[in-house]
């Protein structure tokens, strides 16, 4: 449902980018919080892949997941 949801939504990645830096310096964003996103990340791109009968795509790291955030 929310590879649909995400299709038809705008996502301003510099804003998610300063929320993400914001809440890091606040303390209220974890590791784990950074793991389970790239597990749900990678679990959307597979299900929408799958929606679509595509190619399952490699998972990402989280190094790939990270770049240009920090």
């Amino acid at each position: 449902m929310l590879s649909h949801v995400v299709q038809s939504v705008y996502i301003d990645p510099e804003w998610v980018a300063a929320e993400y830096s914001r809440r890091c310096k606040k303390g209220a964003w974890k590791k784990g919080n950074t793991e389970d996103s790239l597990k749900c990340f990678n679990l959307e791109r597979i299900l929408t892949a799958t929606q679509y009968n595509l190619d399952i795509p490699d998972e990402w790291r989280m190094d790939q997941y990270m770049e240009g955030i920090e």
